[in-house]
């Protein structure tokens, strides 16, 4: 079995040996610089020495001739390697020249026993000394590959002791045999000083392996982060754009009075799908951007009463749907620290949910209390059929549904965990308890603050158009205002949207076009899609600021991106609204900068 494995996926073992080899080549080359000049400077000084005591100067000569010119011929090889690519830097001719270099320079050596040989032994002598400091020496540049050591060597050493039995000598016999023994014994040192270089060559390799491995998987995951981003930003623009002109025109339609109650009725079912949908598209967005970190939260004291209200008016539709009673009681009456549009997110999600997963006629009970260490605690219970104790792990990961309820709800599975990062965020905790056939408690805790003091952001409940109609109607018929849309049908929605609020409007089809109506009108908004052909919102608001920096412009876009935001104020606008565009919303914007 083992044997099958390495044979289907050999790659990783000869990627890792050829990287082994080419350092080993590469560390060969890079000692040689000092190993040439060392080499010259030794087989100068021997020359000078021996000369005139050597049984023949011409020998001794060619012996030095020779081995200057092996050192030149090497240094310009060395040099050559050096100015390599990586890849040719890589081919084999390049670890065969050396083998064969180092060869001829442990013959050479050990040549020098012979060519330069002397009658008077201190000088033959000095000749065993050098040649035995030369192989010694060598052991440092050479043990980066086993056979290089073993090339140089065994001529130098060998045609040494040749030398050494041929004379006949007993002086010379014995040093033979301790030549023999530091041969052996240096075979045996070089072998050892190989396994260390090449183990810590091969440890180096292996980190770098490691790193390259981190490295390409990190590159991987950030395109696979921003392909992500991508697909989201245009699934975020393809799916709000439809959903801008269906919950629009049947918000529109909830206006109109010829209408009968069946009708009605049919519409209101078509805005309640169109914002579940939009929900689910806001849930998958917030996700990503929690992952990416590019969701902020604006932590600071909020009144915990004012945030239960809103979100009780906001599911006592829902609940009476269901047919659940709700039952809000509260001992704490100060503010919490977190963020105010976030803490309501969370809690309409557990109370959504404590209602979507209940029994019939069941109730949700929401309690809030002070906890230990200056904190609040916020439960929401309910009747419903209980989670398994080894489900709940798994709660809170992503598009999970668990599917413990027998109704099919509808949902994406991932508002739980939405709610968690985000109570996070705000350095609170969520956690739940639960009993199978009794019910759920979900709770929150979060800082208490000692302010008494809140932001109140009640909203606003009644019809926007009834109530600027009633106040503002005279100012509202001198107002105009610039409606910039490429796209026909949504043009056509922003402008009823904009009639029936009660205000008069001009529309252009792009940015160039906008940008010659404001010169030759005057008008107290203009509203803007951001991405349009000619000239785009963002150029358009930059050539309005050159000559007006006083009338409002507001990013109409369907890119509902934290980050997109930045961009429009960058640009010059003075606010965004994201597609679909609620007429309470627009109400809102429009009392707020005409």
């Amino acid at each position: 079995m083992k044997q099958k494995d390495i044979d289907t996926n050999p790659g990783p073992d000869r990627a890792m040996e050829s990287r082994i080899q080419l350092e080993e080549i590469r560390m060969l080359y890079g000692s040689m610089k000092f190993s040439m000049l060392a080499t010259f400077a030794v087989s100068l000084i021997m020359f000078l020495v021996l000369l005139g005591h050597a049984s023949s100067t011409e020998y001794l000569l060619l012996w030095f001739a020779i081995t200057v010119a092996a050192i030149l011929v090497r240094s310009w090889d060395t040099y050559r390697f050096i100015k390599a690519s990586p890849d040719e830097q890589s081919k084999k001719s390049w670890g065969t020249r050396f083998l064969i270099g180092s060869t001829f320079a442990g013959f050479w050596w050990g040549m020098l026993s012979w060519l330069g040989y002397s009658a008077e032994n201190e000088y033959q002598t000095l000749i065993v000394v050098c040649i035995v400091g030369v192989a010694g020496g060598s052991l440092a540049t050479l043990s980066y590959r086993w056979h290089t050591i073993v090339l140089f060597l065994m001529p130098a050493l060998l045609i040494l002791e040749l030398r050494l039995i041929f004379d006949h000598i007993e002086f010379f016999e014995i040093v033979s045999y301790l030549l023999a023994v530091f041969i052996l014994f240096t075979l045996s040192t070089s072998r050892r000083a190989y396994k260390n270089s090449n183990q810590n060559i091969r440890l180096r390799i292996e980190a770098d392996f490691r790193e390259d491995a981190l490295r390409a998987a990190k590159n991987e995951a950030e395109h696979a982060n921003e392909a992500k981003s991508i697909f989201l930003s245009n699934m975020s623009h393809e799916l709000r754009t439809p959903l801008n002109a269906i919950i629009g025109y049947a918000q529109l339609l909830e206006h109109d009075e010829s209408l009968n109650q069946k009708q009605r009725a049919n519409i209101r079912e078509i805005n309640d799908a169109g914002e579940l949908l939009l929900e689910l598209v806001n849930q998958v967005l917030d996700l990503s951007s929690i992952e990416e970190g590019n969701l902020d939260v604006s932590i600071e004291p909020v009144v915990l009463q004012d945030v239960l209200h809103e979100c009780k008016s906001l599911v006592l539709p829902l609940a009476d749907k269901n047919h659940i009673r709700l039952d809000f009681i509260t001992d704490f009456t100060g503010c919490v620290m977190a963020d105010h549009t976030r803490l309501k997110q969370i809690i309409l999600n557990l109370l959504s949910n404590a209602i979507k997963y209940n029994r019939p006629n069941g109730m949700v009970n929401v309690r809030c209390s002070h906890a230990a260490d200056n904190r609040v605690r916020i439960e929401v219970s309910d009747t419903g059929y209980g989670i398994p104790d080894n489900k709940l792990n798994s709660l809170f990961d992503p598009f999970n549904r668990l599917d413990i309820n027998p109704k099919r709800i509808e949902g994406t599975g991932i508002g739980l965990t939405i709610s968690k990062k985000l109570t996070e965020m705000m350095k609170g905790t969520l956690n739940v308890q639960s009993e199978i056939s009794r019910g759920s408690t979900f709770w929150i805790e979060l800082e208490s603050s000692r302010s008494n003091t809140g932001r109140d952001m009640h909203e606003d409940l009644t019809d926007p158009a009834s109530t600027l109609h009633a106040d503002n109607s005279d100012l509202m018929h001198e107002q105009k205002i610039l409606i910039v849309e490429d796209n026909p049908s949504n043009l056509k929605l922003i402008s009823s949207q904009i009639g029936v609020l009660g205000y008069k409007a001009d529309l252009a089809s792009n940015g160039k076009e906008a940008l010659e109506m404001t010169a030759e009108n005057e008008y107290a908004l203009v509203i803007t899609d951001c991405n349009m052909p000619v000239m785009d919102g963002y150029e358009l608001t930059t050539e309005i600021r050159k000559n007006d920096s006083r009338i409002p412009v507001i990013a109409l876009t369907a890119d509902a991106f934290p980050e997109r935001e930045q961009e429009c104020l960058t640009a010059g606008m003075n606010a965004r609204m994201v597609k679909p565009v609620s007429l309470i919303q627009l109400g809102n914007m429009l009392e707020t900068w005409i």
